[in-house]
């Protein structure tokens, strides 16, 4: 019924379009376009999973054999006890060797592994073949050290 309301219309199913020409369209040029490969828009997993690391611990020798020290000062920082304290020599918690006076460090190195100790000023002889030139800037510091400390003796 309601077919044949639109029979002979343009409306009609049949009729739709009916008579009329399709317009052919214009042929469009193909343009050649550049190949462009684009990067990944995530991060690799391996750059997102990088990237942190600890402080360093400045581990290490402070003062090194025949160099003055004075009481409390850091000689070692270590991790374990690869150096074991000698005379004079404290052991702190994180395995830190520190003096326990003034004076001299010394390294000592035998079978059973490495030791450091302190020798008071008064005490300390230079190894044989190390000895200090006269004038020489570390004469010149020990003595400038040992100058002052017979000062501070006198003055108490």
């Amino acid at each position: 019924m309601l077919a044949s309301t639109f029979t002979g219309s343009k409306l009609a199913s049949s009729g739709f379009l009916a008579g009329q020409q399709l317009q052919q369209r214009a042929s469009v040029r193909q343009v050649a376009v550049p190949l462009t490969i684009e990067a990944a828009h995530k991060k690799g997993s391996g750059s997102t999973k990088n990237g942190r690391d600890s402080q360093a611990k400045r581990r290490g020798v402070k003062v090194y054999g025949g160099q003055p020290v004075n009481a409390g000062g850091i000689i070692i920082r270590q991790l374990g006890t690869k150096v074991h304290p000698g005379k004079n020599v404290g052991l702190g918690r994180d395995y830190t060797l520190f003096s326990l006076i003034d004076g001299v460090v010394v390294f000592d190195k035998n079978s059973r592994g490495s030791k450091v100790s302190v020798v008071p000023f008064e005490m300390y002889q230079v190894p044989e073949g190390q000895q200090m030139k006269e004038g020489s800037r570390k004469h010149r510091r020990l003595a400038a050290i040992a100058a002052a400390r017979e000062a501070a003796t006198q003055e108490a």
